[in-house]
């Protein structure tokens, strides 16, 4: 959705106000920009140059030593793999728990159905951090297994594989499918879950991949619940290595830009290979009806 339709940018005031705006948004760009070119520019640099004052946009010397003493000092290989661990076991998850859920609630219409639904709504209004001393008091001692999982993966991807806004993404995108199909599928004999995987999947790939992008930032951006339930350094995430490299005094500037360099790489990648998903997310999240 935009705020001026095609044919108003055309003509008269709605042309004026389209210039204004691409003017604005053209404007803006460098103020974006400039942070990441900066902080690219100073993992080049040596720590003499990075603070020199008056400050060097382009380094006077490239240095490319840099990123091998930052991986090998910080063992960021380590802090990668921990990362790409933790995203792609949630997403898994994630997906399969929340589309299921959703899928139950929106086709199937099970007894209080509503009433579940407006619970997981509900649990929207609990802010992260009024959460993060239970779950971790939970996970120090599993409910009736009544074992330790801090410093165990599974404390970060448990309390994390089903979010109430994925389950009422996925119900708002599930409700707009037409019900003749799945009445057409159960009256030629398909099971709910073949009707789920042959014909409400393929008829749903834009909400799950907002979905799988989604959460692949909140993820690799998260910061708390991985500081408190993989405490351990050999299972830190890459924003947490960045952290605790920030905190120590032994951290060179140039450590720092290039962890912030290596950091930032995935997430530009993603915005620059899904674009229009990340859009069409922010339409479907901000947007109803």
């Amino acid at each position: 959705m935009s705020v001026l339709q095609p044919i108003e940018t055309k003509k008269g005031k709605g042309k004026l106000l389209y210039r204004a705006i691409i003017t604005i948004l053209i404007a803006g760009i460098p103020l974006q920009v400039f942070p990441y070119i900066w902080m690219f520019s100073n993992s080049f640099k040596n720590n003499t140059e990075i603070i020199r004052i008056p400050p060097t946009f382009i380094p006077l010397e490239w240095k490319f030593d840099g990123f091998v003493q930052a991986f090998v000092t910080y063992r960021l290989w380590e802090n990668i793999f921990n990362t790409a661990i933790l995203c792609i076991s949630v997403i898994v998850i994630q997906v399969a728990v929340s589309s299921l859920a959703a899928f139950s609630l929106s086709k199937l219409r099970p007894r209080f159905g509503r009433g579940i639904l407006m619970f997981f709504i509900c649990t929207m209004m609990i802010s992260t951090q009024a959460l993060i001393f239970p779950l971790y008091l939970m996970m120090a001692n599993f409910p009736i297994l009544n074992i330790n999982l801090i410093n165990n993966f599974w404390a970060y991807i448990l309390p994390s594989s089903a979010w109430a806004y994925v389950i009422f993404l996925f119900k708002g995108f599930f409700d707009g499918l037409p019900g003749e199909l799945i009445e057409a599928a159960r009256i030629d004999g398909a099971s709910n879950l073949r009707i789920f995987g042959q014909l409400v999947v393929p008829l749903s790939k834009p909400v799950f991949s907002v979905v799988i992008i989604n959460t692949f930032i909140a993820v690799y951006n998260d910061f708390m619940m991985p500081l408190l339930m993989l405490p351990n350094e050999s299972k830190w995430t890459m924003v947490v290595r960045i952290y605790a490299a920030q905190s120590s005094a032994m951290a060179s500037p140039n450590s720092i830009f290039v962890m912030l360099t290596v950091a930032t790489i995935p997430v530009i990648v993603v915005y620059l290979f899904a674009q229009k998903t990340i859009v069409q997310g922010i339409v479907m999240t901000g947007l109803k009806g």
